[in-house]
Parts: C-alpha cells; sequence; structure tokens
C-alpha cells in the first residue's frame, strides 16, 4: 500500500481545442522542464511522457511525484488541464513501432 506522501504517477488530462503536433511537443517539452525545475529545488518530481490524442483534441502528460508538485510543474509548463488523476500503468511498447 502507497503512504499519503509517497510519490506516485499522475495522468495530467489537458482538453485542447485545435491542439495539434507541434503544440505538443512544445507542450511536452515545457512540462520536462517545469518538472527539471522542481527537481533542482528539491522536489521528487519527473516528467514521464505524453500523448496526443487528435481526434479527441486531448493531451495526456504523465508524471511521477508528488500531487501538488504535479500540479505545480503543470502549471508551470502552461499545460490547459482539466483533470489530474493518480494513475497506475503497466510498462510495455507503448510508441515503439515494429515494422
Amino acid at each position: 500500500m502507497l503512504v499519503a506522501d509517497e510519490p506516485k504517477t499522475y495522468l495530467v488530462e489537458c482538453f485542447w481545442p485545435g491542439v495539434d503536433e507541434q503544440q505538443h511537443a512544445s507542450a511536452a517539452g515545457r512540462a520536462r522542464a517545469a518538472a527539471l525545475q522542481l527537481r533542482r529545488q528539491g522536489e521528487e518530481i519527473e516528467f514521464l511522457g505524453s500523448i496526443l490524442i487528435p481526434g479527441d483534441e486531448t493531451v495526456f502528460c504523465f508524471f511521477k511525484g508528488r500531487e501538488p508538485d504535479v500540479r505545480g510543474a503543470s502549471e508551470r509548463a502552461g499545460l490547459p488541464y482539466d483533470r489530474l488523476l493518480a494513475a497506475v500503468g503497466i510498462a510495455g511498447d507503448l510508441g515503439r513501432s515494429d515494422g
């Protein structure tokens, strides 16, 4: 069982009308930089990556950290997020091409 203050994985859901791949890449770069800045300040946070769902105009960003730090990184990055949810993942080959 996880302790309340222990870092967790979070999904940051951003409904973003009109978002394109370039905006997504820029937002991911800002999220990574914001997490690194917080780490330099002593916080336990890591940007794990993001996914764009173009048909739903939604970007999902993934962080590992404490909820207040994930909120802070998301806000510093200017992510237009609607929800921040604790998440449980299973590692795999997401995004990898076998061809």
